[in-house]
């Protein structure tokens, strides 16, 4: 009789030993088989979200580690720099960068050009008498809101390089924007620039006048377009996200694109006006300190949309060196996927349970199964000898024992995949619910600097709700073969000491 025989008649005959082996496994199994379908389930969630989120990256303050460092030195926030145009061209012609735009913004007000309103009467933008538009540069001619679908042109066109390069008046406008002033593609538009009349409270307690300022800019309406809202989930969603949503589309409907050169103008033209109008405003500074002052606020906002999502890390080490050359310590490389890392909470701290319960439940099982093989082994002493004696080969008595392992370990395996993973469903609610407390209570979740820029970069923000939505475990071909591995790998480690302690049998002694 081959060892594969004795081995299948050894599980039969030996029923108790062989239901408490499989008892074992299916136990230990059932832990492995949860651990491992939570694990799977958090990295699908993450890679889901992610790629819902897009490689869209920016360049911004690192306010954490400047916070951090303003602890022992007050004069940090004198020394903070922001990158220069050379230094964020620099970063974009990177390889991992698709396309990028470097974007100067100003905003203004105007009596005459009329903002669209929101269609949620309670929201309501603007005092009523002004209205309030954000001047938005471009570099890149094709604009790359239209390029990262948060905005579509619905008639007209993008700018033309030449009209980039030459700081052009020809701007593009909501359709919303067009139809609150009866606007259309071609037509000549005013922004005509006003601030309002005030008061202005002296040190010495005294009230000085302010007064208004007023510039018209006459320029051509070359495009209009609509801006694209992801998909929204109301039932999720509580009021104060619901409120930063609309206030987020409100100002993309009410932004003007326009050349960087003409929005660069506009803001040194009517800061120096103001300047002039109402120069107490300014501490008594000069002309030429004024100047001086503006040109050095007159920075870019940097966006790169990257090739892929995969090459997101090697773009941020890259462009972390060339931030860090050019001495800008705090200034940060932030991507639009990083918004995962802040509001994933919960299952972040699911995944990190599900892979300490992994490793515990291979040591665990390991351990186990040695010593519960090596007791049965011990009652067949008499039996592993009479095989030995009879001329048996060492390494065919030692394939009957594995075989035998395997083949109740396996039974118990096939069962674990389907019980662990209705096991780790039920397990994963309740535990998703306490990390999602831990979380608010930690203070997680709340408003900070990024947040603004990952509304800009991307047009699918995502709330903490929405990670738990999208996390779910399901079978799938992954997950069980990646169990069939660990499970059976850690059958065949279990088999090590059996095995040497069939090596070390004397079937004369056993015999005697």
């Amino acid at each position: 009789m081959n060892f594969i025989k004795r081995g299948l008649a050894s599980i039969t005959r030996r029923k108790g030993k062989s239901i408490i082996l499989f008892a074992v496994i299916l136990i230990l199994g059932n832990v492995m088989a949860g651990a491992i379908a939570i694990d799977q389930g958090t990295k699908s969630v993450e890679s889901s979200i992610k790629k819902k989120l897009g490689a869209v990256a920016t360049i911004t303050q690192d306010v954490e580690q400047i916070e951090k460092d303003a602890k022992n030195d007050d004069s940090v926030y004198e020394k903070i720099t922001m990158p220069k145009q050379e230094t964020l061209s620099e970063i974009g012609k990177l390889d991992e960068v698709n396309y990028y735009d470097y974007s100067l913004t100003t905003y203004i007000n105007t009596m005459k050009l009329k903002m669209a309103q929101s269609k949620n009467q309670d929201f309501i933008v603007g005092d009523g008498e002004t209205s309030n538009f954000t001047l938005k540069g471009v570099n890149f001619n094709e604009v790359l809101d239209v390029k990262n679908n948060i905005i579509k042109v619905t008639d007209g066109r993008v700018f033309e390089k030449d009209e980039i390069e030459k700081n052009k008046n020809v701007v593009m406008i909501s359709e919303d924007v067009a139809k609150e002033n009866n606007l259309r593609v071609g037509d000549k538009m005013v922004i005509d620039y006003h601030t309002a009349m005030g008061m202005m409270m002296s040190e010495d307690g005294s009230e000085t006048k302010i007064d208004p300022v007023k510039k018209d800019y006459q320029v051509e309406v070359i495009g209009t377009f609509s801006v694209l809202q992801s998909e929204k989930k109301s039932s999720k969603k509580n009021d104060n996200s619901d409120m930063q949503n609309e206030s987020n589309y409100m100002e993309r409907v009410n932004s003007i694109y326009a050349p960087n050169g003409f929005v660069s103008k506009v803001g040194k033209e009517t800061s120096l006006l103001e300047f002039e109008k109402n120069p107490d405003m300014y501490g008594g500074i000069s002309k030429e300190e004024f100047l001086k002052q503006q040109e050095d606020m007159d920075f870019a906002t940097a966006t790169y949309t990257l090739k892929s999502p995969e090459m997101t890390e090697d773009f941020r080490i890259k462009a972390q060196k060339i931030l860090k050359d050019s001495k800008n310590k705090y200034a940060k490389v932030l991507i639009s996927s990083d918004q995962f890392d802040s509001v994933a909470g919960p299952v972040k701290g699911m995944s990190k349970i599900s892979k300490l319960v992994l490793i515990i439940s291979v040591l665990a099982s390991i351990l186990i199964i040695t010593l519960v093989t090596i007791l049965f082994l011990r009652d067949r002493k008499h039996e592993l000898g009479i095989y030995l004696s009879l001329g048996e080969k060492r390494s065919k008595v030692i394939g009957q024992i594995v075989f035998e392992v395997v083949v109740v370990a396996f039974v118990a395996i096939t069962i674990s995949v389907f019980t662990g993973n209705m096991l780790a469903k039920g397990f994963s609610k309740s535990l998703i619910q306490t990390q999602k407390t831990e979380t608010v209570d930690n203070g997680y979740g709340s408003f900070n600097m990024d947040d603004w820029e990952y509304a800009r970069l991307s047009n699918n923000n995502v709330t903490e709700d929405d990670v738990i939505d999208a996390y779910n475990v399901s079978l799938n071909p992954t997950y069980i073969i990646l169990f069939y591995v660990v499970g059976i790998g850690v059958v065949l480690v279990s088999t090590v000491a059996p095995l040497i302690y069939i090596m070390r049998l004397n079937p004369k002694k056993i015999m005697m």
